[in-house]
């Protein structure tokens, strides 16, 4: 997955000199992926009854944080 996240964040960089409209486009429907993704994978990993301990650890956040994120994303439109 980081590979492949390396990789459209590379092709995203190039798109912005050589076609910005359509670096716009990518990213906004990359928006709507993650608002809808995020919503659901905050809902099952809430569902899953994880600690905000191991959640945390997982994101590479604190406790306080993933709280925040989980939060962020349950809300997200």
């Amino acid at each position: 997955m980081d590979d492949l996240l390396e990789r459209l964040a590379n092709q995203l960089d190039a798109l912005t000199t050589a076609a910005p409209l359509a670096a716009l486009k990518a990213v906004a429907a990359l928006e709507r992926i993650t608002g809808r993704v995020g919503r659901q994978a905050a809902f099952a990993a809430e569902a899953e009854e994880l600690s905000w301990e191991e959640i945390g650890k997982a994101l590479g956040l604190t406790e306080k944080d993933a709280r925040s994120c989980l939060t962020h994303y349950s809300l997200r439109q």
